[in-house]
């Protein structure tokens, strides 16, 4: 094989790297892609064998608990290669190949990019890309390129990338060096880019960049901007820019240059210019079909040049995504840990039963029993669904295709939404496999709609046996007898609530069918007319509470003292005296009769701390209060009725001429309003198992509070279900409910901020939330704050390095503070718990680094190494990029918990 590849030659990988096989395919592709040709690694593989044993006698004898063996061992080995003689034949090839491809006096860079052999990690692989470990050499003149390959070559065996490789995990050896001469252009703005965002995958485009070429923004030389560009438009953190970093005078090397005052606060990009360059990303991610870090560069003249695209290192098979756009219905802002357990729990039992009334054997229903469990999630203090679990338990069902689109819209979810995650795409799609499955399937799934309406009636008749073993006073039973009945009740929904789910589905399957009726076959009718022909003579428990509650409005109008009290008195007096007959005995009972019916459905019925009718009565006072102006129970019944005949004459003269058309769609409209009032009457039953938890919780509560084991009810919210049951049982792990309790509510105080309704994380959750969802912790002493890197929160003692080879006090506990690193400094990092620089980017050697070894990592933090002074007790947060300095008396109270 040739040892010099040209530019345009279809390159490959494991001759030339993963950077220079990509930078062939991309001046394939048209991309401005300067010109370039390669030494490939069988070059280097002949040229280093004389040394290959001596290479791993070296290696062998490294102690990696003690950098100075390693740096003393990679000198010796880099001198081994050093000392090599370069064929003639490969030199003058390489004079050759630079005097056809460059102009004469053209200064070229001699680059790096390393190969792997027996598995081992390779530069710039989809893998890891192993950046920055090797030396790359600018503006060599052509007469110094073949020395300078050979200095290439020495750096596979740097410290820093022998260290990087044994940190990972990597063979130390088996690596070839190829090498990349590329012509140099003249950069007056450089930048990198993302196509996607590193922390979390998530599609927003992020740009640094500044001002010199691209070594100073890469290397964290130079300071720099940062775009952000998603569908929403452009955001901007302009940085103060004094320096450049350029070609030396005298042609040979680079050096720092002051920019002119007027340029120091300008944006290094125009807006136009960021949108070339997003576009561009587009181009290169589609190419290579993943999300990629590229760099480049702007010539005097505003051209762009691509200087090196390589794959954004994401473990996407960790993305999670999240979404509240459905459950809030439910669980509106912030949930108490004993309402999400039982939530957790809730959905686990009732998507089981579900899916073994669809056919799902028990062996695929214990295999996705994980997926059970986290079919919710908390973040925030807010519940969320956790989107992939969904899809894939769905997955478990051959008809699942069928029912796809309507059960995302149910859930308010787009699929474009999710980007085309390939875990979750194509979930509509049917093949020959697929419909044998659906084939198969259609014989249960018919015996189950055709009995869907009995089936429905026999649960409700169930629920109303089971809601009458309801104690009237929980605390006449033992709190073990009242877990006892909670666990018997919840065996029986565990056998009988999943076919409310299969009346959802109906439900969304029917509705959806109904309004394709009306497109198609009613396209100039009034689109009122199909909400209207769904109300009115239909009776469920929703409106008859509703109904019921208009009632009692009506007769607190006709106690005009009852209404004044409310006003003046407060609810609780008032209550108080109705109780007492103070109104009235018509008064009193009715709003007896009203929560003995009624007195589950409330505000926020399934939040457990939100106190129920049947505990705090007087809280139906505040409802009517609120329902002094709405109309009649009568006169609602009227208009709706009104509104039912107007849309039933609508649709009598559309379809007068074809009777087979009324009769199908009149029948469509009839299974959609059965299903409605099944869905009601569910919910309402569910509002009554929430309101049994409540009760036995609330109960367990008020013993705890009595035995001093908690100091109020409320402290009970703030404990998983298992641990309250647990104390009574024997099962709980701890018996200082008060400690976890005070926890609990001081992390949902401090931490309660709001996130998008759909978002994804990368990675562990709370290492990778949004950057809006910055935690609000105790007010330090002073709060500088960058660009989150890599996520995660920690505290420590900051350490402020200035010189990488200066002695340091200590690196116990260590948050490394510097003004920039490079691969050199990874043995410090390696140590340090968290990292802080005041330049970098989300794309530098520091960023990167952070986030593959796990290290919160904060960047672009100004004076950072001035205003935090050595030895300080600081805390880091890598996801907001918050800063705090922790005054004397937080970091004791802190370093104690």
């Amino acid at each position: 094989m040739d040892t010099l590849i040209g530019d345009r030659a279809a390159c490959n990988a494991r001759q030339v790297g993963f950077k220079f096989a990509r930078q062939s395919e991309m001046r394939r592709a048209g991309l401005p892609v300067p010109a370039f040709f390669c030494v490939s690694a069988q070059c280097f593989a002949e040229a280093t064998a004389p040394v290959t044993e001596e290479i791993e006698r070296l290696v062998s004898r490294i102690r990696f608990d003690d950098y100075t063996t390693v740096q003393r061992q990679s000198e010796a080995i880099r001198a081994l290669i050093l000392d090599l003689e370069l064929p003639k034949a490969l030199v003058c090839a390489i004079e050759e190949q630079a005097k056809q491809l460059f102009p004469e006096s053209a200064r070229v860079s001699v680059r790096s990019s390393l190969v792997a052999g027996n598995g081992a990690l390779a530069e710039d692989s989809q893998r890891d890309a192993l950046a920055g470990l090797a030396d790359s050499f600018l503006y060599v003149p052509q007469g110094a390129i073949a020395s300078s390959v050979k200095n290439v070559w020495a750096s596979a065996f740097n410290a820093e990338s022998l260290l990087y490789r044994h940190a990972r995990g990597a063979p130390l050896l088996g690596y070839h060096m190829a090498v990349g001469v590329q012509q140099m252009i003249e950069g007056r703005r450089s930048f990198v880019l993302f196509t996607r965002d590193p922390r979390s995958g998530a599609r927003l485009a992020i740009i640094a960049a500044g001002y010199g070429i691209g070594e100073g923004v890469v290397q964290e030389k130079v300071a720099v901007d940062h775009f952000f560009v998603s569908e929403a438009g452009i955001e901007r953190q302009i940085a103060h820019k004094p320096s450049a970093l350029e070609c030396g005078t005298d042609g040979d090397g680079v050096t720092l240059v002051d920019v002119p005052e007027a340029w120091r606060q300008r944006p290094a990009l125009e807006d136009r210019e960021v949108e070339a360059l997003v576009d561009l990303g587009k181009r290169i991610e589609d190419l290579f079909d993943c999300p990629q870090d590229i760099e480049g560069t702007l010539d005097a003249h505003g051209r762009i040049y691509i200087l090196q695209a390589r794959p954004i290192t994401m473990q996407l098979e960790l993305r999670q995504w999240w979404s509240n756009a459905n459950i809030t219905e439910s669980f509106g802002g912030t949930s108490s840990a004993l309402t999400y357990t039982f939530a957790q729990k809730f959905y686990a039992v009732i998507f089981r039963d579900l899916y073994r009334r669809l056919g799902v054997t028990p062996e695929l229903l214990q295999k996705n029993e994980s997926h059970l469990q986290r079919m919710i999630g908390r973040v925030n203090g807010r519940i969320y669904y956790c989107l992939l679990p969904w899809y894939q338990l769905h997955r478990q069902l051959a008809l699942f295709p069928l029912f796809c689109g309507s059960w995302q819209r149910m859930m308010g979810i787009e699929p474009e939404m999710l980007e085309g995650d390939p875990r979750i795409a194509g979930v509509e799609r049917v093949g020959v496999r697929a419909a044998l499955r659906m084939a198969a399937s259609v014989p249960r799934f018919a015996t189950l709609v055709l009995g869907h309406g009995r089936t429905m009636n026999r649960f409700e008749s169930w629920w109303q046996s089971v809601a009458e073993r309801r104690p009237a006073n929980w605390a006449t039973l033992e709190p073990l007898a009242r877990i006892q009945l909670f666990r018997d009740i919840w065996r029986e929904v565990a056998e009988e609530w999943g076919v409310t789910l299969i009346n959802d589905a109906l439900l969304g399957a029917s509705a959806r069918l109904v309004e394709r009726a009306f497109g198609d076959w009613l396209p100039k009718i009034d689109p009122g007319a199909l909400h209207a022909l769904s109300c009115g003579n239909e009776d469920n428990a929703s409106v008859r509470a509703a109904l019921s509650l208009l009632d009692l409005v009506a007769l607190s109008k006709a106690e005009p003292e009852l209404l004044t009290a409310l006003s003046s008195r407060g609810a609780e007096d008032t209550w108080r005296a109705i109780e007492q007959g103070e109104f009235g005995i018509d008064v009193r009972e009715s709003m007896r009769r009203h929560i003995e019916r009624y007195g589950d459905r409330t505000l926020e019925e399934l939040k457990l701390e939100q106190p129920s009718l049947r505990q705090e009565p007087w809280r139906l006072l505040l409802m009517l209060q609120g329902l002094t102006h709405a109309a009649s129970s009568a006169d609602l019944r009227a208009r709706e009725d009104a509104l039912r005949g107007q849309a039933e004459d609508q649709l009598k003269r559309a379809l007068g001429g074809k009777p087979h058309l009324r009769a199908a769609l009149r029948w469509l409209l009839q299974v959609q309003r059965d299903c409605t009032r099944h869905r009601e009457n569910s919910r309402y039953c569910r509002a009554e198992l929430f309101g049994i938890t409540k009760d036995v919780c609330r109960s367990l509560g008020i013993d705890l509070v009595k035995r001093g084991v908690l100091r109020s009810l409320d402290d009970v919210y703030h404990l998983t279900l298992d641990e309250l049951f647990g104390y009574f049982d024997g099962t709980g792990v701890s018996a200082e409910l008060q400690g976890l309790a005070d926890v609990r509510r001081g992390e949902l105080e401090r931490n309660s901020a709001e996130l998008p309704v759909l978002f994804s994380t990368l990675g562990s959750v709370r290492d990778s939330l949004p950057a809006g969802a910055a935690r609000s912790h105790d007010a330090p002493a002073e709060r500088l704050c960058g660009i989150g890197s890599s996520g995660g929160r920690v505290r420590g003692t900051a350490r402020v390095v200035l010189d990488p080879h200066a002695p340091i006090a200590s690196c116990s506990d260590m948050i490394l503070i510097a003004r920039e690193t490079d691969p050199g400094w990874l043995f410090l990092m390696l140590a340090a718990k968290g990292i802080v620089v005041e330049r970098g980017t989300l794309l530098s050697h520091t960023a990167i680094t952070g986030r593959k070894f796990g290290i919160p990592t904060v960047v672009s933090v100004q004076g950072a190494t001035k205003t935090i002074a050595d030895g300080a007790s600081i805390e880091i947060d890598g996801t907001s990029g918050e800063i705090a300095i922790l005054a004397p008396e937080e970091a004791a109270r802190c370093f104690a918990s």
